[in-house]
């Protein structure tokens, strides 16, 4: 996407046409490459959303043409769409009789919210505060699961938790004597009509259920995937071509969004990963002995604070009733998809340069800059 949206973007100035306006007239009816139809598709929705939010209007299309100072400033946005996988998984859920029910998979947490998320789907099936559920992961000998990268871990660990979580639904309810589609579970209790029962009352030594999730027909029959709109605003330095970032801004629709909070922190670290890609992150090959010498972060640049003072992401409503139980869809990379893109256009905006060698740094800009009077 790094280089397919800043073609979207030459092709617009090309056409005498806004970048964004040029999407919005070519937003497809289905997939044109397998001709199903979308499971969902809010692309023009994030599109305008970011528009507004971001005052795309004031954006000047004739490149070079604002300035603050020794700036010169540039607007630019880009499209972003990922890839909605569903892995096989499994899942274990146990209510014992303290009233505590544990999780089990071998899943992973590498620090994107695994655990959280977990904890607040079997919280909310079971109807049991979350500092009564224990989620275990990482081990071998758990069920099998889907771990962690891809777009795909919540989606798939999260729908066999869901499941067992059901399986364990209907169980209970059994056990109460009542009637497992008509329950309601809430505050460690089982509830139907006027009846009411402690879950610790029914478990005897335990009850425990399995569950898993297993890629279906609508995979093949639906084009599943996130999407969303990128919007930056760089300053060029007049004299020396230095880039810098001025604010960015994600607007992005993901289904059911599962944490607020998880999901817009993996936004914006994709949206930052973008800004890496786009303005630093490069390696350098040795062509004497073809390795790559800058093998450390000393030499190996990724943005740090100072590089990145303003940037947001959002997420618009959004079901998707064929993308798994959950109806929720990946995140991980979906930030990132676009992102980089973003920035170069934005820099095109700001300067006229336009650059297709990632990373875009200065020496690729100034000596195309424009001679400043």
């Amino acid at each position: 996407m790094l280089a397919l949206e800043c073609a979207m973007d030459e092709l617009a100035e090309k056409l005498h046409l806004d970048p964004l306006e040029l999407r919005v007239r070519n937003e497809p009816t289905e997939d044109p490459e397998k001709h199903i139809p979308y499971s969902s598709r809010h692309l023009i929705a994030c599109l305008r959303e970011g528009a507004r939010r971001f005052s795309w209007n004031k954006r000047n299309p004739t490149p070079g043409k604002v300035r603050d100072g020794r700036w010169l400033v540039g607007m630019g946005m880009a499209a972003a769409t990922r890839g909605n996988p569903l892995l096989p998984s499994k899942a274990n859920v146990r209510l014992a009789p303290d009233g505590f029910a544990t999780v089990r998979m071998a899943m992973t947490d590498i620090g994107t919210g695994t655990y959280t998320i977990l904890t607040q789907i079997a919280a909310e099936m079971l109807g049991l505060p979350p500092e009564r559920i224990r989620v275990e992961l990482g081990d071998t000998s758990f069920p099998q699961a889907a771990g962690s990268g891809g777009s795909f871990g919540a989606g798939s660990s999260g729908s066999a938790l869901f499941d067992a979580c059901n399986t364990l639904r209907t169980k209970l309810a059994r056990l109460a004597g009542m009637d497992p589609g008509a329950v309601r579970f809430a505050h460690g209790r089982i509830e139907t009509g006027g009846q009411s029962k402690l879950l610790t009352d029914l478990v005897g030594t335990g009850v425990e259920a399995d569950g898993e999730i297993q890629p279906g027909r609508t995979l093949k029959d639906f084009s599943q995937q996130s999407y969303g709109a990128n919007f930056a605003e760089v300053g060029v330095d007049i004299d020396t071509g230095e880039i810098r970032l001025r604010r960015m801004l994600g607007v992005f629709t993901a289904g059911r969004i599962l944490n607020e909070k998880t999901a817009r922190s993996q936004a914006i670290g994709g949206m930052i990963f973008g800004v890496g890609a786009a303005l630093e992150e490069g390696m350098t090959l040795d062509p004497r002995f073809g390795n790559f010498v800058n093998q450390d972060l000393a030499e190996y640049l990724v943005p740090v604070h100072a590089d990145v003072p303003d940037v947001d992401a959002i997420f618009l409503p959004e079901l998707d009733n064929m993308s798994n139980p959950l109806k929720s869809k990946g995140i991980g990379e979906l930030g990132i998809s676009g992102a980089g893109a973003s920035l170069a256009n934005a820099i095109y905006n700001a300067c006229g340069v336009r650059v297709r060698d990632y990373p875009i740094t200065l020496d690729k800009v100034v000596s195309s800059l424009p001679m400043q009077t």
